[in-house]
C-alpha cells in the first residue's frame, strides 16, 4: 500500500527545540531569557499545532478512509498527552506486527555528491494494535565519530501506522549554525520534527518504512565529527526515506557469522555483488527493548571491507549485530543480523 497522500504535506511541518545551558552568578538574568525562549518555543509549537489542525480540516473531505487514519494519527502527535491517551483509548486495531525493527534511512538531494547519504535507525515497535513506538536515529559514520543519535518519542503505532516526534543533537553549534543558536550562545543545537510510516505487509520482508524531514533551512548543512582526530565531514539533507526489517529479514548470502573468543570475538560476511558500501550496527537490545539509546557503534565501510570489530563488555550482554549492503545506487541488496551474547560462554 503507497504511503497516504497527506503524510508528504504535514511531514513538511517542523519546529525547532531548544536547550539552554549557562554559567555563572547572573542567574536572574539567565532565567528572564530562558523563559522568554521557553514562551517563545512553546509560541512556535502552538502554531505548529494549529497548522496541523487546519491542514487535517482542510483536506478531510477529500481523503480516503486510510488517509483519514493517517491524518487524524499526526494530528494527535501534538495533542496534550492526556488527549493522546483519549485518541488511543478509543481504537482497538489489530495493527501490524511489532518487535525492534532495525534499518537504515537514506538522505534525498543535499546537494553533496561526494558525501555519505545512508545511516542507522531503529524502532522498538509495541504489538498491540495501539501502542507505543521507541527508536533512534544514527548519523554515525565511522567508529572515530561520537555516536550522534536523534531520539524517538512520543511515538506510537495505530493498526499499520507508527507516526510521533523525533528530538535530539546532531552537532556542535560550531558546525550546525541554525536559527536561535547565534543569539543565545547555545552549546548545542536540539532539533524537533515528525516521522511517519507504515507497516508494508505485502513487500519482500515485511518492512515497517516511511520518511522524515527537517525544516528551518536545514538541508545542504555540512556536519563534522567535531573531533581533530576524526576527519569526518557530511551534508544533512533536509528529508530522508527510512526502511526497517525484522531481524529474521535476510536478502543475499551475506554468511554473517561472530568469531573468535571471548574479548578477541570477531563480526565477519560476505558482500553481495556490487556492493559499494557497508553500513554495520551494533545494537544493545536490552537498552532498545527499554527505550534507552541502544545504539553501541554505527560505521559505513566503503572500500569493501568484509569484518567488523564489536565492543566487548565485561558482563554478557544481549547485542543485535546487522550488516546492511548498498549499492552505488544506496539500493539496499544485502541484509542479515545476529543476535548473541557478547562475550558469549565457551
Amino acid at each position: 500500500m503507497s504511503a497516504p497522500k497527506l503524510v508528504l504535506s504535514v511531514l513538511t511541518v517542523s519546529v525547532l527545540g531548544l536547550t539552554l545551558s549557562a554559567c555563572g552568578s547572573d542567574g536572574d538574568k539567565v532565567r528572564k531569557e530562558y523563559d522568554r525562549i521557553e514562551d517563545q518555543v512553546k509560541d512556535e509549537y502552538d502554531r505548529v499545532e494549529d497548522k496541523v489542525k487546519d491542514k487535517y480540516e482542510e483536506v478531510e473531505d477529500k481523503l480516503t478512509d486510510d488517509e483519514k487514519s493517517m491524518a487524524e494519527i499526526l494530528e494527535s502527535v501534538f495533542l496534550p498527552e492526556e488527549s493522546l491517551d483519549n485518541f488511543l483509548d478509543k481504537l482497538t486495531p489489530e495493527g501490524g506486527r511489532g518487535g525492534l525493527y532495525v534499518g537504515h534511512f537514506t538522505e534525498l538531494d543535499d546537494g553533496d555528491d561526494s558525501d555519505i547519504d545512508i545511516g542507522a535507525i531503529y524502532f522498538d515497535i509495541s504489538n498491540d494494535g495501539a501502542g507505543s513506538v521507541d527508536g533512534r536515529i544514527s548519523y554515525q559514520q565511522q567508529t572515530c565519530q561520537e555516536n550522534r543519535t536523534l531520539d524517538v518519542n512520543t511515538g506510537f503505532k495505530v493498526d499499520n501506522y507508527i507516526t510521533g516526534k523525533v528530538t535530539g543533537s546532531l552537532d556542535t553549534a560550531e558546525f550546525l549554525d541554525i536559527k536561535y543558536i547565534n543569539d543565545l550562545d547555545l552549546e548545542t543545537p536540539n532539533l524537533m520534527t515528525t516521522f511517519a510510516g507504515s507497516f508494508e505487509e505485502n513487500q519482500v520482508g515485511s518492512p515497517w518504512k516511511g520518511s522524515f524531514e527537517y525544516q528551518d533551512s536545514l538541508g545542504g548543512t555540512t556536519l563534522s565529527a567535531a573531533k581533530d582526530s576524526c576527519k569526518v565531514t557530511y551534508t544533512l539533507s533536509d528529508r530522508s526515506n527510512f526502511t526497517t526489517y525484522a531481524l529474521d529479514y535476510t536478502l543475499g548470502a551475506m554468511m554473517l557469522d561472530i568469531t573468535g573468543n571471548g574479548s578477541q570475538k570477531t563480526v565477519t560476511w560476505k558482500n553481495p555483488t556490487n556492493t559499494k558500501q557497508v553500513l554495520v550496527s551494533q545494537i544493545d537490545v536490552n537498552k532498545a527493548e527499554s527505550g534507552a539509546n541502544g545504539y553501541v557503534q554505527n560505521v559505513v565501510l566503503v572500500n569493501n571491507e568484509t569484518q567488523f570489530t564489536p565492543v566487548i563488555p565485561n558482563t554478557s550482554t544481549n547485542y543485535a549485530i546487522v550488516v546492511q549492503a548498498f549499492d552505488a545506487n544506496n539500493k539496499l541488496i544485502g541484509y542479515q543480523a545476529i543476535v548473541q551474547d557478547l562475550p558469549e560462554s565457551l
